[in-house]
């Protein structure tokens, strides 16, 4: 379902980029109608899987010529086919296919010598399929991604024997998407995986920086992009990279800032999220001048966050019968606090009557469910399905919302992909929703959390706590619980305690072994298995030697303005 959709999207991307005539195809190509011996006739080339993976030694190469007029295929077709890689030619062979249709089975097997296996024409030697094969071809042919240059020369048509007067020649070029992976380390040192799906040429010079990530391509700025179709690559993050999940990504090549429209997100069609920039003919050409300053002979990608929210998110059902806009307030997402989400939803290619519709709505991360309600909507209206819903701690990282079922129909699913920060610990109290270890859902406790100071670092910090009865935001009266620090998995400190008339506080000194991520936790609240969680950091305090530099500075700043001052006094007199 996922590759029907990824399919469909690829379609809506490359819409607008259809080639007027012959250029660089993304897997394959297909050549403007030309005239062959009195009539109109059209070449299509294709390679395929058109994604390089160096565990599959296995490819085709299809090549069919077609009459314009009517599609029908052109029978005995005499081939002499090239093809060139980085200025390398890396065959130059004759083939043959009574039905026109010619399928060459490449087969890297590491060697250094290409080997042909299959019959040979009658009228010349041609290779050409056996009864039960397609014509085999091994060897170094297909050794990496990037661009592949080719030439196929039309010799004879619709007879074996029928050589044409003057050789029909088509030239092109077709790109292979090279598909590179790499591990980067967040802020909070956690590594996740990042892919680059080259559809132009080879990727190198990747680079993750916090807020970046940046990339580059050879690429001729010299060249024709008349003869160019388009320019794309897909950035593929983790699910769990909610670092790098924006709303809205701003992409920039040799420095120089492109369209919004050249940026397309899509959270549904693979695992994780997957960011397109796609450049047209247009688009290079208005850059080239600029593009050129920084370098002639290279593309230097660099995608980050984009200004301001990049509302609505847009998705597409697999069935393509609905498309999907969603948007939330506020746009930052903190554990703890309430969140509203938008949902429009619109179909595609029907009358588009207004109507209500029901659809199931669930938020997960990973195999956890969250939150799932069928919800009753509207469709085809300007009218806008809401609702609200507020993470708890133990959420923070990636959440997938998910509607399915839409109207019942089995494909008219979309989901997204939205990150939940770790609670604002600058807004106090924190209000923190109990959970039920047996049963998430059925928590009866509200626990207000207030620490001081604020910023927790090296020293005595206090934590006062609020319970409260959820259904009626009553005090709980006198409950018990048990008081847990947590550090990387271990508790550094637990006590238990009664909140008499549902107030009480906790007293810890934090020393420089538990500076970093702590998880505060509150537990077996009223003797029951339900807790509540906080995580927090604490800082390090100034070392040492940075005070006394910091007195030093200020001593020197306490004596130059003295006799500055004395001058002043003395000049005066």
């Amino acid at each position: 379902m996922k590759k029907l959709l990824r399919i469909i999207l690829m379609g809506i991307i490359m819409t607008s980029f259809i080639p007027t005539a012959f250029g660089h195809g993304l897997g394959g190509e297909v050549h403007p109608p030309v005239t062959l011996d009195g009539r109109d006739v059209i070449l299509s080339i294709d390679i395929s899987p058109s994604v390089f993976d160096p565990t599959e030694p296995e490819r085709y190469i299809s090549i069919n010529l077609k009459e314009a007029k009517n599609e029908a295929v052109v029978e005995h077709v005499t081939y002499a086919f090239e093809m060139i890689k980085d200025g390398e030619q890396i065959f130059r062979k004759l083939f043959h296919d009574d039905l026109g249709n010619l399928t060459i089975k490449t087969i890297n097997d590491n060697s250094n010598e290409i080997k042909i296996v299959g019959d040979k024409s009658p009228a010349i030697e041609a290779w050409m399929r056996t009864a039960t094969d397609p014509v085999i071809m091994t060897g170094p042919i297909f050794n990496s991604g990037g661009l592949y240059e080719y030439k196929v020369e039309i010799l004879a048509v619709d007879s074996d024997f029928k050589f044409l007067d003057k050789r029909m020649e088509l030239v092109g070029a077709i790109s292979l998407a090279e598909h590179s992976t790499y591990d980067v380390v967040d802020s909070k040192q956690d590594t996740h995986e990042v892919s680059v799906i080259s559809y132009f040429d080879t990727v190198n010079n990747f680079k993750y920086d916090s807020d970046k990530i940046s990339f580059s391509m050879p690429f001729d700025w010299n060249q024709d992009f008349e003869q160019l179709s388009v320019v794309h690559q897909e950035v593929r993050l983790a699910e769990g990279f909610s670092e790098f999940l924006h709303t809205k990504y701003e992409a920039k090549v040799n420095g120089i800032l492109l369209p919004a429209t050249v940026v397309t997100i899509d959270d549904y069609s693979l695992d994780g999220r997957t960011v397109h920039m796609v450049l047209n003919r247009e688009d290079l050409s208005q850059i080239m001048e600029q593009a050129t300053q920084q370098s002639d002979s290279q593309m230097h990608f660099e995608i980050g966050a984009g200004a301001g929210a990049g509302f609505p998110l847009q998705a597409a059902t697999p069935d393509y019968r609905y498309k999907v806009q969603l948007s939330w307030e506020p746009e930052i997402i903190n554990a703890g606090e309430d969140v509203t989400f938008f949902l429009q939803t619109n179909e595609i290619f029907t009358d588009k009557t207004k109507k209500n519709i029901e659809y199931d709505l669930e938020l997960s991360q990973e195999e956890r469910q969250i939150y799932k309600e069928r919800i009753s909507g509207n469709v085809n209206t300007d009218k806008v399905d809401r609702f609200e819903y507020r993470f708890s701690p133990e959420d923070v990282g990636t959440i997938k919302l998910a509607m399915s079922e839409i109207e019942g129909f089995p494909l008219a699913n979309v989901s997204f992909l939205v990150a939940v920060n770790a609670p604002d610990v600058s807004k106090f109290p924190m209000e923190l929703q109990s959970i039920s270890e047996s049963n998430p859902d059925e928590g009866q406790y509200t626990v207000d959390l207030t620490l001081f100071p604020n910023t927790l670092d090296l020293g005595e910090a206090e934590f006062v706590m609020s319970f409260y009865q959820k259904d009626t935001g009553l005090t709980t009266g006198d409950v018990t619980y048990d008081f847990v620090l947590i550090k990387n998995g271990t508790e550094i400190h637990r006590k238990s305690g009664i909140a008499n008339g549902g107030g009480t506080f906790e007293n810890f000194v934090f020393v420089e072994r538990e500076v970093g991520d702590v998880t505060i936790r509150v537990e077996n609240i009223g003797g029951t298995d339900e807790f509540v969680e906080l995580p927090v950091n604490v800082t390090p305090e100034f070392p040492l030697g940075v005070l006394i530099i910091f007195a030093m500075i200020i001593t020197m700043m306490i004596v130059v303005s003295k006799t500055k001052l004395a001058k002043n006094f003395q000049i005066q007199i």
